[in-house]
């Protein structure tokens, strides 16, 4: 009987992890470590550690990027991107580039 309880609980744990909040944030922030590293991929190298893809939704990407300059170099190649994106990604039909200094290059 003690046993039973024992894994009931740990059934209502898994049961809580798969449907809470934190699951959906959790599979949100892997989802975004999944996109960064395709993306990587598919930007030039130069681009490398100068952006960070912080969020999405269902048709658009946003990208912090490190600095005026970089964001600049971004718009004036955003259409070559996106249809490099969009390759494995057809839902997305925009990006969106927003400056954050705190971003440090890697």
């Amino acid at each position: 009987m003690d046993k039973t309880k024992r894994y009931q609980k740990a059934m209502n744990i898994k049961e809580l992890l798969e449907t809470s909040n934190l699951a959906g944030v959790m599979k949100k922030g892997l989802l975004l470590n999944e996109l960064n590293n395709q993306i990587k991929s598919i930007f030039p190298s130069h681009f490398n550690g100068l952006y960070q893809i912080v969020n999405f939704d269902e048709n658009s990407l946003n990208i912090d990027v490190i600095s005026a300059v970089v964001r600049q170099g971004f718009l004036f190649r955003q259409q070559e991107l996106l249809s490099l994106i969009q390759l494995q990604h057809p839902e997305i039909t925009r990006l969106n580039f927003r400056i954050n200094p705190q971003l440090s290059p890697k």
